[in-house]
């Protein structure tokens, strides 16, 4: 009987990762006692907003660009909101890395909505125009093949 094998993923020994949690942390306590964001804050978040930016979910839209700024306003905005005092009273280590991916998250959800809104205006002006709009505009505004009432109606 074969047995399967589980393949863990190796990770490069030499390559080191880009921003850690306690990097985060010593920046966040930096800027928070100097009352501002500070520089090592700010290059830690634009860097994390970049390389979310690569994961799969994301990686092939045309305004990937548009999103990490987005995530970046975002972020230097809501830098400060970040409270560590909440995971310490349930005990858990404050994880700020998680708290801003998740903000980068809902910033690139949040500019994938209004995508999605220009796209439905621009499509719709377009068949008001006569023209072809996108694939996935034809695709929805098809009828069904149970809304087809053609072929029912002939065969009778």
């Amino acid at each position: 009987m074969a047995e399967k094998i589980k393949h863990k993923r190796e990770r490069n020994p030499n390559k080191k990762p880009y921003v850690t949690n306690a990097q985060l942390m010593e920046a966040f306590y930096e800027s928070k006692e100097a009352g501002d964001l500070q520089p090592q804050l700010a290059k830690y978040i634009c860097q994390l907003a970049e390389r979310y930016s690569l994961s799969p979910n994301f990686i092939g839209y045309s305004f990937r660009e548009d999103m990490v700024a987005e995530a970046i306003c975002t972020l230097f905005q809501g830098w400060h909101k970040f409270n560590p005092e909440y995971y310490s009273s349930l005990g858990k280590e404050p994880n700020i890395f998680a708290y801003y991916t998740q903000a980068c998250y809902h910033s690139f959800l949040k500019v994938l909505g209004e995508e999605k809104k220009q796209r439905q205006i621009r499509d719709e002006l377009l068949v008001e125009a006569g023209k072809t709009a996108s694939f996935g505009h034809q695709m929805s505004s098809r009828p069904s093949s149970s809304d087809d009432t053609s072929f029912n109606s002939s065969s009778s």
